[in-house]
């Protein structure tokens, strides 16, 4: 029996906001945007309390031993080779004996053995007893005669005198590279591939278990003997029936797909994303053929066309059996949607696949009444409406077909090793409110970028509800009641009655009329056209929106926050000259201001990238760094102050020898800064920094700026500053902020990594993927709107159209107004108008 897989549908209905519990729904609102590590801090994991020895286990050898309290594991081998001085007192003196010379006795002379209250015995080896020496010899022999050795080996003896057994040792052979790579990628070596991070149910099984608290006295009598009957008890295990569901239902799929959650889920989401996108593209190709046909029928009986006899009006029952079977086959490839659609109606919660399984199914059951009146469909009285139902399930699955390729683009890239950066939000109002003070007038909505290990929820984000379905849950009702109802009326008024088969007829047929003129087929391209535009657009730049959860989180954000590192990426600062004083050599001067540099976290960094490269990352530690705001930095490398920063910085710290501004001038040309070096109170270097900015940050940070996207700047720099922000990105001052520094503990929390990261978007740290996604969200916003205005449009256009013809003449007269030509040629235009709208907006 072939297993059964979840169909897209399925998917989609699984992580749509109805069907999710509160507690793991995902909103901006509900706060669970989970931003959590999974390893608990060394410092905070307790160690387990030593397990009290039993009797059997003592040894009386070192019941009187002293034991060192830390484990050998803890010894650096750096205490091996320390001089270890003791200070003793001159009354412990007397206690220090020294070890008396050992005497030579000679052989054959046996002498007591004097032992100390503190010595250990003294045990013969059993390597040189009778029995070890028989086994030894034994051992010989048989290796002689060519026999295994099998039998127990003594290498190792206890202090009592007691033999342990000591496995084989057996040589390993020699492997190449293939039979390593090869018993790698075998099953029973993927079983010791483990997730660089761990799971939440193995960092809670690693957790040392705490026994619960004894009270002192207990109310059970212990001498009492009570007798229980075995077969009245009613015991429950559970553990071990779970670990036997778990060993039997490991390799069975189940209907629920895997997440994307952890680096071992990386084959299982592949392989589900590519089954579901063979399984929508058949879908596409089957409801492509069927709508061709059903399209090609409808349009040459209508204009006369030369066609083959089935196809022909003049064979009613054959022109009907045609579209029957058309009918039949595209909903059969569709059922996914059908059934989706028709529990998601009847449970009151409609979505989209609700408005394409209500419109097909109508034109299919539309046709059955035709058969008992073909009269009524030669004479063009009633009207057959299946080629607008085949086209509404062809429009559904190219929206799915958008969605999984999304899936699939997106899973190739978020699979990959790279710099991994979530974008999130701050959910702390408190602290969104102290960084934007001053500079928002409305409600802050900050984001910014975490560094992590792992992003979670991906299929979550990915096939996440969006504003078609809220619109459709209210919509689909209201056409479906609507139509009924006008379907009926028309019925009894010019027919009389509805118990005739004429009568059912052409009731069926005005009900299938007003449900494809408000049946709005182009819906599915309202919200993945313009996302997938956007996608596409910011995976070139190494960025990846993931669904439209993305846009509800973020389309309404009017701040970021980032770091000076950020916006001036490597190459962007550039050392254009450098002045030494008092006597300091050259390469002194860089390596120490490389280190404050580096430690820091500056931009300045990039000056000496060279020095760092050189000495392989090992530069001076720094101790007690200080930043002061507005002048530099701060720090003491080997018992020696080290300032950097402008002249303000060496002013205030009563440094000599710092040029005058018009000596300054000669050296330093415009749009260029000074900075100066000052080792151990004197100053040791000045260094002429040129910054120039990054074309694709300018690009992107004047967009930010267009869509009203205010930026709150943490940097360390004094030469960071409004002023020179506006002359490098052409930024408006009122626009950014540079965060002073008792914000900057705020913008650590915010910007901390995480190992595990749940989010709709991430980047590789980037300004300007960050930059094209969050104005990305607001693009698809904008045009997910004009779409759903548009589909609005066609359904009250639609409907009132109808109503129109109904009450004319012209409805008495002639039914070709609203024939199925008709209204293919309106859906369609809908559905091009609505596609050309939404793709207009750019990023």
């Amino acid at each position: 029996m072939s297993e059964q897989k979840p169909s897209l549908e399925a998917i989609l209905d699984e992580y749509s906001p109805d069907t999710l519990e509160p507690k793991t729904k995902v909103g901006r609102v509900d706060a669970n945007k989970i931003i959590n590590s999974t390893i608990d801090a060394p410092e905070f994991v307790g160690s387990p309390k030593p397990r009290p020895p039993i009797s059997h286990e003592k040894s009386a050898l070192f019941d009187n031993a002293h034991r060192n309290d830390s484990p050998a594991d803890e010894v650096k081998p750096a205490d091996l080779s320390r001089h270890k001085v003791a200070v003793v007192s001159s009354d412990a003196m007397s206690e220090i004996r020294t070890n008396p010379q050992r005497k030579v006795i000679p052989s054959g002379t046996i002498t007591p053995v004097q032992m100390t209250p503190d010595e250990a015995p003294k045990i013969r080896r059993m390597s040189e007893s009778t029995r070890a020496k028989e086994i030894e010899s034994k051992k010989n022999t048989k290796k002689r005669r060519g026999k295994k050795d099998n039998d127990y080996t003594y290498a190792r003896e206890t202090p009592e005198g007691e033999y342990m057994y000591t496995p084989p040792e057996f040589k390993k052979k020699k492997r190449s590279r293939i039979q390593i790579i090869n018993e790698a990628e075998s099953p029973e070596g993927r079983k010791q591939i483990t997730d660089i991070v761990p799971s939440p149910a193995a960092v809670e099984a690693a957790k040392p278990v705490e026994p619960a608290p004894r009270a002192e006295l207990t109310s059970i009598n212990l001498s009492e003997k009570v007798d229980i009957d075995a077969h009245q008890l009613d015991v429950h295990i559970t553990q071990g029936a779970d670990e036997y569901m778990s060993v039997h239902s490991k390799n069975k799929r189940t209907k629920r797909i895997v997440d994307f959650n952890y680096y071992g889920d990386v084959e299982d989401v592949g392989r589900d994303i590519y089954e579901l996108k063979s399984t929508i593209s058949v879908r596409v190709v089957i409801l492509a053929m069927t709508a061709f046909l059903s399209l090609f029928m409808t349009l040459a009986n209508q204009f006369d066309l030369p066609t083959l006899d089935i196809f022909s009006m003049s064979n009613i029952k054959a022109y009907l059996t045609v579209h029957l079977i058309l009918g039949a086959v595209s909903i059969l490839s569709s059922m996914a949607v059908i059934t989706k659609g028709l529990r998601k109606l009847l449970s009151f919660k409609a979505d989209g696949d609700s408005m394409t399984a209500i419109t097909a199914l109508s034109c299919l059951i539309a046709i059955i009444p035709a058969f008992m009146s073909p009269d009524l469909v030669s004479s063009e009285n009633i009207h057959i409406y299946m080629p607008v139902g085949i086209l509404a399930l062809l429009i559904n699955a190219l929206g799915k077909h958008l969605i999984i390729r999304r899936a699939a683009r997106n899973f190739k890239f978020v699979s990959k090793n790279f710099d991994r950066h979530g974008v999130t939000y701050v959910t702390d109002e408190d602290r969104a409110e102290r960084i934007t003070r001053g500079t928002l007038g409305d409600f802050p909505i900050l984001a910014s970028m975490r560094k992590t290990d792992f992003l979670t929820d991906f299929l979550r984000y990915t096939y996440s509800s969006d504003m078609t379905d809220d619109f459709c849950k209210k919509a689909s009702p209201l056409c479906l009641l609507a139509s009924i109802v006008v379907a009926l009326f028309l019925t009894i008024f010019y027919k009389g009655t509805i118990a005739s088969l004429d009568s059912i007829a052409f009731s069926f047929s005005i009900y299938s009329m007003l449900i494809c003129a408000t049946s709005c087929i182009a819906m599915p391209f309202v919200v993945n056209i313009p996302l997938e535009n956007v996608s596409k657009s910011a995976i070139r730049n190494k960025g990846i929106m993931l669904g439209y959860q993305s846009v509800d989180d973020f389309y309404d954000t009017n701040s970021i926050l980032i770091d000076a590192g950020t916006l001036f990426p490597e190459g962007t600062v550039r050392l254009d000259g450098i002045k030494v004083f008092s006597n300091t050599k050259l390469d002194e001067a860089f390596l120490e201001a490389a280190s404050l540099t580096a430690t820091s976290g500056s931009i300045m960094s990039q000056l000496f990238t060279d020095v760092i490269a050189g000495r392989n990352g090992a530069l001076y530690p720094i101790e007690n760094y200080s930043y002061e705001e507005g002048m530099g930095m701060c720090g003491w490398i080997n018992n020696k102050r080290v300032l950097f920063g402008n002249r303000e910085l060496m002013t205030s710290h009563n440094i000599e020898g710092v040029p005058t501004k018009t000596q300054e001038a000669e050296f330093v040309d415009e749009g260029k800064d000074a900075l100066y070096l000052s080792i151990s109170g004197n100053l040791a270097a000045m260094f002429v920094v040129d910054i120039v900015a990054d074309r694709y940050v300018k690009k992107w940070a004047k967009k930010i700026c267009k869509n009203k996207i205010c930026m709150f700047i943490k940097s360390i720099d004094p030469c960071i500053t409004l002023k020179k922000l506006n002359k490098l990105f052409g930024i408006p001052e009122e626009m950014i902020r540079i965060l002073p520094k008792k914000l900057h503990e705020d913008f650590y929390e915010e910007t901390k990594k995480a190992v595990r990261l749940s989010s709709s978007m991430a980047t590789t740290g980037k300004f300007s993927s960050l930059a094209e996604l969050l104005i990305g969200t607001k693009v698809v916003h904008a045009s997910a709107i004009i779409g759903l205005i548009l589909q609005t449009a066609s359904i009250l256009l639609g409907f009132g159209l109808c109503m129109m013809l109904i009450l004319s003449k012209a409805f008495r007269l002639n039914y070709v107004y609203m024939s199925a030509t008709a209204l293919v040629v309106y859906n369609a235009a809908w559905t091009a108008l609505t596609y050309i709208a939404v793709s207009l907006k750019k990023t």
